[in-house]
């Protein structure tokens, strides 16, 4: 009889090392998901973060998916500056106002009188001394930059008409929770009260508001006519729309990925702004 040969510790260890490999390989594999939010629907954000799935998942041959949730589906305001800084949350897409709770520098782009129109806005968002500031204030936050779109001037809508500035006094408004916001519309006579968004339409159904300062698509998209048909083109300030991404969850991807997730905000956002002058035409007309 031959009596059988025992494996040589270096075959166990080769065939420990392919085990492991074959092992590891599925995981290597598995998509990584990219959860992009919005509190607004059917406008320019949520437009902005459905093209960018398109194009994401295309660049990096399906390994990223980018999951898209408008309306607020991942929380109001607060929560998702929380979820963005806590890596919670991959991406987020919202006026300038919205991360104030991360800086409050970002409330900067709601001044009134700084620009002109939408064309200025985009002008000067565009300067490379403009867009490095920005960039400077969200990595300073452990955040970053991905994008910046012009949405459109700010209005107000009332429940009802209000045409001189008398008509302000006492007028309960909401706004975002920034000083600059708060301050403008005292300024008016009118009393700011910040509110995130998915609480505004309820607020305004039940009386708790009388009107609400956002921008034209907001108005459209959510019906606002029902309720608060009275609108007011003050056009005080533009709304700048920001897609920031979590440098907690962006410092974990490999490099090429990194690589992927910028390059494919920079091609998405030309692309965004020509929508959009389209776009608010059309709501123009929708809300007439």
């Amino acid at each position: 009889q031959v009596a059988a040969r025992r494996p040589s510790g270096r075959r166990i260890a080769a065939a420990a090392a392919f085990a492991a490999a074959f092992a590891a390989a599925p995981s290597q594999a598995q998509q990584i998901t990219m959860k992009f939010a919005t509190q607004t629907i059917n406008d320019v954000q949520h437009e902005f973060i459905k093209v960018y799935k398109t194009e994401l998942e295309k660049a990096t041959d399906g390994r990223m998916q980018v999951g898209v949730y408008p309306a607020s589906q991942l929380g109001g305001q607060q929560r998702q500056t929380e979820g963005l800084r806590l890596g919670t949350i991959e991406a987020a897409i919202g006026p300038g106002e919205l991360f104030a709770g991360a800086d409050p520098r970002f409330g900067g782009l709601a001044l009134a009188g700084v620009f002109n129109d939408n064309e200025h806005t985009r002008r000067v968002m565009a300067l490379p001394e403009v867009r490095k500031a920005l960039s400077d204030v969200a990595s300073s936050r452990n955040l970053l930059l991905l994008a910046v779109n012009v949405y459109g001037p700010q209005s107000i809508v009332f429940k009802t008409p209000v045409t001189s500035l008398p008509g302000f006094s006492g007028k309960r408004i909401r706004v975002l929770a920034t000083e600059s916001e708060q301050a403008m519309i005292k300024a008016l006579g009118g009393a700011p009260v910040p509110m995130s968004l998915p609480e505004v339409l309820p607020a305004l159904q039940q009386g708790t508001l009388d009107g609400v300062n956002a921008v034209l698509g907001v108005f459209v998209a959510f019906k606002y006519q029902d309720v608060a048909p009275n609108l007011l083109d003050t056009h005080l300030w533009p709304i700048v729309s920001l897609s920031i991404v979590s440098k907690v969850w962006y410092n974990q991807l490999p490099p090429d990925l990194q690589k992927a997730v910028v390059e494919t905000g920079a091609k998405v956002e030309p692309e965004m702004d020509k929508w959009q002058t389209a776009r608010l035409a059309s709501d123009g007309e929708a809300w007439t």
